[in-house]
């Protein structure tokens, strides 16, 4: 009987696997411990779209490396299938793909991390999942089949959780643009009555519920970029 794995959710450890890739056996998450590292799955290799998303995820590896975070991606290919791929993307396209890729030919992995869905049994779909340096799983996206990830906002998400993180902020819709209080940062809301009570003392906002302070201006501008 075919064992069931639940997929794993957001604030959970990502699941203990290991994996063949285009750069050897490695075990995850220990490949990547003390770092992020997001891990993406695309359809197939030889396509059009999941093209166009690797060149742009290995024109984008050097801001991810900036930011202690790795990647690695996945489909339900071959590992020859992989390094065919990855040589024509280098000698037609002139971009190096940097990053390992698992090969899943019985598709194991994908179905432990739920990136088969009923659009297609065998097709993985555009999963993400951010896992920071802890090893706990912190957004998960999914996207269809004919719809190609915007990369730049993987980006802006892992240095907005990161940012979380050190500051013990939260993010406005649209940060570091948004509509209501522009490039700044909300606070979590208190937890008590007298905390609740100084709070609009203590910063600028519309409620108790509801206050911000300034963002770190380098981080702005930083993500600012990827907007």
């Amino acid at each position: 009987m075919e064992q069931e794995f639940r997929i794993p959710l957001i604030g959970e450890k990502f699941p203990e696997l290991e994996v063949d890739t285009t750069q050897g056996r490695i075990k995850l998450p220990d490949q990547y411990k003390g770092k992020w590292f997001v891990i993406f799955s695309h359809p197939g290799d030889f396509t059009p779209v999941c093209t166009t998303e690797f060149v742009s995820f290995a024109k984008k590896y050097e801001e991810f490396k900036s930011m202690n975070t790795e990647l690695i991606g996945l489909s339900v290919d071959s590992n020859i299938s992989h390094i065919e791929w990855v040589n024509w993307i280098e000698q037609n396209l002139k971009v190096e793909i940097p990053f390992p890729i698992i090969a899943d030919p019985m598709g194991n992995v994908a179905k432990r991390l739920g990136m088969l869905h009923a659009e297609s049994s065998t097709s993985t779909v555009r999963a993400v999942f951010i896992v920071d340096d802890k090893s706990t799983v912190r957004l998960i996206m999914y996207y269809p089949l004919e719809l190609g990830r915007n990369i730049n906002e993987i980006v802006r998400s892992v240095k907005a959780l990161q940012i979380i993180d050190r500051t013990g902020s939260v993010m406005p819709a649209n940060w570091p643009k948004n509509e209501i209080i522009g490039d700044n940062v909300l606070n979590p809301p208190p937890r008590n009555l007298k905390d609740a009570k100084l709070r609009l003392g203590q910063y600028k906002g519309f409620a108790w519920w509801m206050t911000y302070k300034e963002a770190d201006k380098k981080d702005v501008e930083e993500a600012k970029k990827y907007i």
